[in-house]
């Protein structure tokens, strides 16, 4: 359950923007022959819904249907009470409530009438449930799959995304930022300090992963407690405001010397992120910038993207194979270096004004 404040304000996500998100999808389902496309929402799952509506779930699941032409509708199982709630933070289309909201939403379409093709974004992974309610209630329709389409309609970052984005990554890299050794005495210290300062800002959502001993092992874990810091540790924010999702990561060490190389790092990775270019292979353009920091080799890299249900999905890495088309608004680019002997760990927001 989410523990951040759920509000729509209009001056941040203005109606006009979400009807032009609406639109520009409905553009393109148009031209793949689509009738409509579902998708799905749960409180993992929350990024497309909240792109068209302004709504992220607090809990539970729901469903919403994008016609071809006209208002979207919304379907969830919760009671009209939460459904009254709902409709005032999502200010886009209708809202209905009922046990089986794959039903009612098929029903809506089928009253229609002469509907052939359905889309169902990331079809493979819609609850199995919810589609044996669609299909039997849309019997004869084709149902397909229209991630390509959402995902091409998705990949333009409006001014408005540009700064929810912007705001999300002001919140966590502060949050990092103020960060103080007397602080960070333990795990649990470290991680606490900068999860309440997220919130303090005004954070939806924040998610907070440590390394808590670099020199042993890299890997982010969801930890707390006493347990003690290494010599080098780096921490990961992950943060939510109004909808947009981002992640910051910041080494740290209480070495002098180690210090000095991280600000080293630290300002050549700001310097990629304000190049990255989104229309080229984000990888060529990672391993090329190493050449750029003396003393560097690059150990792992990791592209992330709003590009369907998800918040932030991997989009490339180190781990795949060469992309050529990333198709993302945005990405946040993890990556992980030795320097000078040293590790270290970055991870901001490239492709938007920030």
């Amino acid at each position: 359950m989410r523990r951040g404040l759920m509000a729509w304000d209009a001056d941040e996500i203005p109606i006009a923007a979400l009807k032009g998100r609406v639109q520009r999808l409905q553009t393109g389902m148009a031209a793949a022959g689509y009738d409509a496309l579902i998708l799905y929402t749960n409180f993992v799952r929350s990024a497309a819904v909240s792109y068209l509506t302004a709504f992220s779930p607090y809990w539970a699941d729901g469903v919403l249907l994008v016609p071809a032409h006209g208002e979207p509708l919304f379907a969830t199982t919760l009671s009209k009470r939460v459904g009254n709630w709902i409709q005032t933070v999502k200010p886009v289309g209708d809202l209905v409530t009922s046990p089986t909201p794959g039903t009612v939403l098929a029903q809506r379409l089928a009253a229609g009438g002469d509907i052939r093709r359905v889309a169902i974004l990331e079809r493979d992974d819609f609850p199995a449930g919810l589609y044996s309610e669609i299909a039997s209630a849309l019997p004869g329709v084709e149902i397909v799959d229209g991630t390509d389409v959402f995902a091409a309609a998705r990949a333009q970052c409006d001014a408005v995304e540009q700064r929810l984005l912007g705001a999300a990554a002001r919140i966590a890299g502060e949050a990092l930022g103020h960060l103080k050794f007397d602080v960070a005495t333990d795990v649990g210290h470290a991680v606490g300090a900068v999860e309440q300062y997220a919130r303090l800002q005004g954070a939806e959502e924040t998610y907070v992963a440590i390394a808590p001993d670099l020199d042993s092992d890299r890997r982010f874990l969801r930890l707390s407690g006493n347990r003690p810091l290494g010599r080098r540790f780096a921490i990961r924010a992950t943060v939510a405001y109004k909808g947009a999702w981002v992640r910051r990561v910041q080494t740290y060490s209480a070495d002098p010397k180690d210090r000095s190389v991280i600000a080293r790092a630290d300002a050549w990775f700001n310097g990629v992120l304000a190049r990255l270019d989104m229309r080229r292979p984000l990888g060529d353009q990672t391993v090329s910038a190493i050449a750029d920091l003396s003393g560097a080799q690059l150990t792992h890299w990791i592209a992330e993207g709003p590009v369907g249900t998800r918040p932030l999905s991997a989009i490339a890495s180190s781990e795949g194979p060469a992309q050529t088309d990333v198709r993302a608004p945005m990405t946040v680019l993890t990556l992980g270096l030795t320097i000078d002997g040293m590790p270290w760990c970055g991870a901001g927001l490239a492709g938007v004004n920030r």
